[in-house]
């Protein structure tokens, strides 16, 4: 896990295009992504840069930017195959490192794009081709790991998280719109434009794309996996031993690293499955979140009743160390500032508490968790929630006309009549999406869930983990296991009589997790408390009342009421207003001071890397940000 960036400087030029010095300063903005290391490597018309989180072979063998023959790779995620397809490769290929960074770039030289459909894992690569004078920016199956781009007058540049992106002085700083009314009237969860940003011409490759660039600046798109359609029916009887095959080789296949690997544990059936098939391997670290908020100790308490499952997995198991993080249910000006994402609208209190979750990880020394993100997406998870019943499909009395209420369902409330003014359009998207999708109702609605939802919740996930330097591996998102759950009938997923998801899950794991644990009903992430929390949001508002009322961007957007009003809006529209105010601020940051992202004198001297000349040259990072031992 990584964080990369880079420049195609197009034959035609332009005015004004990133050298090596604006990548330096786009990879020193991804450094918490990668604490362990950084490089700059620099060809007459290619510029790459990486900063490295070490998980595999963490000697200096991993270093990046990693060249092999032609190929120049910067490579961000993690390729569970790897072993496997090194095997094969080692016949006719020399390997100098025990990374799957390296198989990657091998099997690129062996396969080429078809090498894609042999990856299992989650990814996100630039790679240069000097032969061919092209660039192949490729993005993961499910889009787990994320990759953003601009297109300049003359240029293409890259990175993994749009506010690095925007250290370049190329990139424009301007609000998108668009996206804005679009996510307001919508929710982040609910976008079927992968591609959109908050930020006006900064795309995200959406996922499961190759996007190939040649020198002169033409370009191609490919997606090369999708969904499947149902295949021939199968009895759930079947599946079962299928399903449980295909999740055990995906828990196992992601405890491979140099490094101690984790498990998030709520006591819910998905992070319990991972968690006792984890430890049934050796011993693990799980780790359980709870607020300190004395109202959250309440009896039946989302939190207090996650901690009670949590510890009856994790005696159950023998093999666990059970962790608490403690978090608390006020909220700072600082917890607003590290989740908040250029990207996207930070919507949702709770990543707070995700945040916290990830800082723990990492105050526990640890680099790699195990999340149980994706299977409620994949395997009808939410079919019991009252939200999924009121506005998406209700299993028991399918209707049709359901679906038609759930875009207004997530729209934020105290909007001004600017952005209403696209509710009918925003909505109808995407229900003309939902309405092209294959399948029976149940399966639209969750394949319209997998194409929003989840895109949204890797890519929040992404955010927030790598704030922290931690890896985060998913599980339910192997793409064998994805596949396996939308070929198999999907009503085969749900138990009408109880309204329930994930049948066949439950009934695979029956002896490795407790009774207890398969007969809980479906939860949600825990809240914070609401009282301690509205309370401190109001105060946050209160006390920055005076930049609210005078920042532009909060003004289009929200209608704001009068001063000694502010107290009494409702909790979500409270982080809403801190959240666009310190989005609106982060964009506008100045740029960082070219000067202190300079090489050595001696290395600016050289011509190569103060103009575009014509050999390769790896260009180290700034001395004081890279002088750690890599691990």
């Amino acid at each position: 896990m990584c964080g990369i960036a880079g420049v195609l400087r197009f034959a035609s030029g332009g005015s004004s295009v990133p050298g090596v010095d604006e990548i330096r300063a786009v990879t020193a903005g991804l450094a918490h992504r990668g604490p362990d290391g950084g490089d700059v490597w620099h060809r007459f018309e290619i510029t790459l840069g990486h900063r490295r989180l070490s998980i595999l072979d963490l000697t200096g063998h991993g270093t990046q930017p990693m060249t092999r023959d032609h190929l120049t790779l910067v490579y961000n995620g993690e390729l569970y195959n790897f072993a496997d397809l090194r095997s094969h490769l080692q016949r006719q290929h020399c390997f100098q490192s025990g990374t799957d960074t390296e198989v990657v770039l091998r099997a690129w030289q062996q396969w080429g794009p078809a090498a894609l459909d042999r990856f299992d894992g989650m990814f996100a690569f630039a790679l240069w081709d000097d032969r061919a004078r092209q660039l192949h920016l490729v993005r993961d199956r499910l889009g787990v790991k994320p990759l953003y781009y601009h297109r300049g007058n003359g240029f293409l540049i890259f990175a993994s998280e749009v506010e690095a992106l925007l250290c370049c002085p190329q990139v424009p700083r301007r609000p998108n719109l668009g996206a804005f009314y679009s996510q307001l009237l919508c929710s982040s969860t609910l976008q079927v434009d992968r591609q959109l940003t908050l930020v006006d011409q900064v795309h995200a490759l959406p996922p499961a794309t190759h996007l190939t660039l040649d020198h002169e600046g033409s370009e191609t798109t490919h997606t090369y996996w999708q969904l499947p359609s149902q295949t021939a029916g199968q009895r759930p009887a079947e599946a079962l031993p299928e399903l449980g095959a295909l999740f055990q080789r995906s828990v196992t296949s992601m405890l491979v690293a140099d490094v101690p690997v984790a498990a998030f544990l709520s006591g819910g059936l998905d992070s319990s499955a991972i968690t006792a098939k984890a430890a049934a391997t050796g011993p693990l670290t799980a780790i359980t979140l709870t607020h300190t908020t004395a109202g959250c100790r309440r009896t039946g308490d989302t939190a207090d009743v996650d901690l009670r499952f949590s510890k009856l997995l994790a005696a159950h198991t023998g093999q666990v160390t059970h962790r608490i993080a403690a978090c608390p249910s006020t909220v700072t000006l600082d917890d607003v500032d590290t989740v908040c994402d250029l990207a996207a609208i930070g919507d949702d209190v709770r990543h707070v508490s995700i945040a916290h979750n990830y800082r723990m990880v990492r105050n526990l020394g640890l680099k790699v968790v195990l999340n149980g993100q994706g299977a409620d997406e994949t395997m009808g998870g939410y079919v019991s929630l009252p939200t999924f019943v009121d506005h998406i499909l209700d299993v028991r009395q399918p209707s049709a006309a359901t679906i038609n209420s759930l875009p207004g369902s997530r729209q934020t409330a105290g909007l001004t009549s600017e952005v209403l003014a696209h509710r009918e359009r925003m909505h109808e998207r995407v229900l003309d999406f939902h309405a092209g999708l294959p399948g029976t109702p149940l399966e639209r609605a969750h394949r319209l869930l997998v194409h929003t939802q989840l895109n949204r919740v890797v890519q929040f996930e992404d955010h927030l983990s790598m704030r922290f330097g931690v890896e985060s591996r998913v599980p339910f998102l192997d793409h064998h296991l994805v596949e396996w759950c939308f070929t198999l009938p999907f009503d085969h997923h749900v138990d009408l009589q109880a309204r329930q998801g994930k049948a066949i899950l439950r009934a695979a794991l029956t002896g490795t997790l407790p009774a207890a644990l398969l007969a809980r009903p479906k939860q949600v992430f825990p809240h914070p408390e609401p009282a301690t929390l509205h309370r401190s949001l109001a105060a946050l508002v209160r006390l920055h009342a005076a930049e609210l009322y005078a920042d532009p961007l909060v003004n289009h957007l929200f209608t704001l009421p009068p001063a000694n009003r502010l107290s009494a809006l409702p909790t979500k529209t409270l982080w809403l207003l801190l959240t666009t105010w310190r989005w609106h601020h982060k964009l506008q940051r100045p740029h960082p001071d070219p000067a202190s992202q300079q090489p050595t004198t001696s290395e600016a001297t050289d011509p190569d890397l103060t103009s575009h000349g014509t050999s390769a040259r790896r260009v180290p990072a700034p001395r004081g940000a890279d002088e750690r031992t890599q691990r």
